[in-house]
């Protein structure tokens, strides 16, 4: 059985990708976010076996009962929208303590075998259907770069969804900036979605593992052969389901972020960004930093010169550090120099290392 991380561009269609793995017969998944963190690994180290299962319940009880799942927004699944999921705890504890008897695939490292019977455990289908592929939506690079610590001798593989830059980083700013009145969207928060769209692809490269590339805009308008292709590269039957975006079967409206009720896959999705978002000076600069990706994965930038640094704020920027003041968020004030300092001092391309970028799926 193989094992695939999923790591998200910045609102690039990580959690749409994997609910179209919703219930296909060869995957094994949860239904949403595994945090790699030291939370996880306590719960994996457990000497009980039961405390194991226990545990992990309370840490994701969205999974056991939907109607928790607030910001992915599970409560409100199926066609009218009045549909949630609940999974028996009792019988996913004793499914897990079975598991545990008789099953070794991974027992050369012990957390990684817990975590691989927690997901059989929770697929209630198991026994029916040979199961190829293990994904595990760790959603942010940082975790990704914890399941290699953490899961030293375990090999993996990596998606990696991304969408046009501009679009991406516009996306990013507008949807958190209005979801619960922008308390999410500061000074840290802009450093991590900049660092994550210039420089994501370098990091997850340097963790030294099979990498592909999902773009959001190909999943849309050309579904059936992502998927195809997608299939073809896990070796897994190739179901109508993979067009369809559920969880647990029930159709699913995409995260509150977004503040739209979206289904699936819309075939007439196009690469939209907001320019009131850049100066000219910040479209050279991107377009710079940007230039070899946006060539490999077929992006168009609307300015042709280019800038190799960029000292004064960036429009984004601006517009973030202005909410933080207006809200009085005292903390996330103060640490607007020090992520300004850092994004001037490392956003320029003597940071950009020469690495070969990763295949599109399709």
């Amino acid at each position: 059985m193989k094992t695939l991380l999923l790591v998200g561009g910045a609102r690039a269609g990580v959690d749409l990708f994997q609910s179209l793995l919703d219930n296909h017969e060869q995957i094994l998944q949860f239904p949403g976010v595994i945090y790699i963190n030291d939370d996880l690994k306590k719960i994996l180290s457990n000497k009980s076996k039961k405390k194991v299962a226990q545990t992990f319940i309370k840490k994701y009880s969205s999974f056991f009962d939907s109607r928790k799942s607030y910001e992915e927004r599970h409560y409100m699944l199926g066609a009218k929208k009045n549909k949630h999921y609940k999974i028996n705890k009792k019988k996913f504890v004793q499914r897990f303590l079975n598991f545990s008897k008789n099953d070794t695939l991974f027992e050369k490292n012990d957390l990684f075998q817990n975590l691989y019977l927690l997901h059989k455990a929770y697929d209630f289908d198991y026994e029916k259907k040979e199961k190829k592929l293990l994904v595990i939506n760790v959603h942010i690079l940082p975790f990704a770069v914890n399941f290699k610590s953490f899961f030293k001798n375990i090999d993996h593989e990596i998606i990696h969804t991304i969408r046009h830059p501009l679009s991406s980083l516009s996306s990013s700013i507008k949807n958190w900036l209005t979801y619960k009145n922008g308390i999410y969207m500061n000074s840290k928060e802009l450093f991590y979605n900049l660092d994550l769209i210039f420089f994501g692809i370098q990091k997850l490269k340097k963790l030294n593992k099979k990498l592909y590339i999902v773009q959001l805009e190909k999943l849309h308008l050309n579904t059936n052969n992502v998927m195809k292709s997608f299939c073809k590269i896990y070796n897994l039957k190739f179901l109508s389901s993979l067009k369809k975006s559920t969880y647990q079967n029930l159709m699913w409206w995409g995260d509150a972020i977004s503040g739209k009720d979206l289904n699936g896959i819309n075939k007439k999705f196009k690469i939209i960004y907001d320019l009131e978002m850049f100066t000219r000076s910040d479209l050279y600069f991107i377009n710079s930093l940007m230039e070899k990706q946006l060539k490999k994965y077929n992006y168009e930038m609307v300015v042709s010169k280019k800038q190799f640094f960029h000292f004064m704020p960036l429009k984004c920027e601006l517009i973030i550090w202005k909410n933080i003041i207006n809200k009085k968020q005292i903390k996330n004030v103060l640490l607007i120099p020090y992520f300004y300092l850092k994004r001037v001092l490392f956003f320029n391309n003597f940071y950009f290392k020469k690495v070969e970028l990763p295949k599109s799926i399709l």
